[in-house]
């Protein structure tokens, strides 16, 4: 299939909701100053281009879908979302993990976000939400009863360093703060807490289901380290073991440039049972060098996840050979302990090197950003 991204889909639709062609913002967002509630009064028509409109028609088809089954999702408990099997929730998690990247938020069907006075009442600080200096941003939604936590991803070059280092054994602090955050929301809104997140979002969702034990779908994921899983107290082959048996699915779109990325860094690879989505090359051309660059940044946006998810519906298609096998059921998963799984070694780990303590140790910034560089340029190179 072929996907349209506008260049402008992230700003006109990052502060206006939809309605119809005309878009108004949303009143119960999480932030709302003076000039916001102006724009209330008074929204002025906005005029977008073809692609925009069919992305606009896109995400509000998804938002719809979502609301016509919004009574599947009563009385639905963490522990049903565990499991290797995709479930149709992982589409509208999709929807929320898209939604935590604005700072106003569009609405999700029944998934509503948490206001600032929302989260004080309930005994968590906004600010702890999102802080500048770290680069961290996090939402809490809720639908009948269930919390999720998701978090975001990279924004800034800054978010990638943080991925890259603590891939390589790096103590980084937006972990330690998506750790901290779950564990708050697991102790304020109990057992019913799932997490979520897209790139290094999907890294911070991991951790939080680990510590926990409650589950998370991800989404073109950046992977967790043992260095990060020890600090954490998690012997780390029975934290992959277990993340893979059910706890985590992480959804990789074909081609993603992160995805790749990991496979030809000394570092560890995404964590949790992997389904991938199909994203063909549309010709022969695209195998180039600069065009495959362009198709696998391409892959990495959520906006990708989004139309290859609406396209292949993976919850009604089993094929995918990365899926649970048939004599596997969710409440296995569930009921499985860290403390009683075997110690082994993942196929993640047989891609770090001996030494990527050592390196990690040694290396500076500018080095790190060399090695990405020429990862980044092995990628370029590849051909399908």
């Amino acid at each position: 299939m072929t996907l349209s991204v506008s260049n402008n889909f992230l700003s006109e639709l990052g502060t206006y909701s939809l309605q119809g062609s005309t878009l108004k913002p949303q009143p119960n967002s999480l932030v709302q100053s003076s000039t916001d509630q102006v724009d209330l009064i008074s929204s002025p028509t906005i005029l977008f281009s073809e692609n925009t409109k069919q992305t606009n028609v896109l995400y509000q088809s998804l938002v719809n879908d979502l609301s016509a089954r919004a009574m599947a999702a009563v009385g639905l408990k963490a522990n049903d979302i565990a499991g290797k099997q995709s479930q149709f929730i992982d589409y509208s998690l999709t929807l929320v993990t898209r939604d935590v990247y604005r700072q106003r938020s569009l609405g999700i069907g029944d998934y509503v976000r948490l206001s600032n006075d929302d989260l004080s009442k309930a005994g968590i600080d906004p600010n702890t939400l999102n802080d500048s200096s770290t680069g961290f941003q996090a939402g809490v939604y809720k639908n009948n009863g269930l919390y999720i936590v998701s978090f975001t991803g990279s924004n800034e070059l800054k978010d990638f360093m943080v991925s890259i280092r603590q891939g390589l054994g790096y103590s980084e602090k937006q972990y330690d703060q998506a750790i901290e955050l779950a564990n708050k929301a697991l102790k304020i809104f109990g057992e019913n807490v799932i997490f979520t997140g897209h790139s290094l979002g999907g890294g911070l969702a991991s951790v939080a289901a680990l510590t926990t034990g409650k589950p998370a779908v991800i989404y073109n994921s950046s992977g967790v380290s043992d260095s990060t899983l020890k600090r954490m107290g998690i012997s780390p082959e029975a934290g992959r073991e277990l993340a893979s048996s059910g706890l985590i699915r992480h959804y990789v779109v074909q081609h993603d440039w992160l995805d790749n990325l990991q496979k030809i860094l000394p570092v560890p690879q995404p964590m949790g049972n992997k389904i991938e989505l199909e994203y063909e090359l549309k010709s022969t051309w695209d195998a180039l060098p600069h065009r495959y660059g362009l198709h696998s940044f391409k892959a990495h946006f959520l906006e990708a996840v989004l139309e290859l998810m609406t396209d292949q519906k993976p919850w009604l298609n089993n094929r995918d050979v990365m899926l649970a096998s048939a004599d596997s059921t969710d409440e296995d998963m569930v009921s499985l302990q860290v403390q009683s799984l075997q110690a082994q070694s993942s196929q993640s780990q047989s891609l770090q090197t001996p030494s990527l303590q050592a390196l990690a140790q040694t290396m500076d910034d500018p080095a790190i950003t060399e090695l990405f560089e020429d990862a980044y340029r092995q990628i370029a190179s590849l051909r399908v």
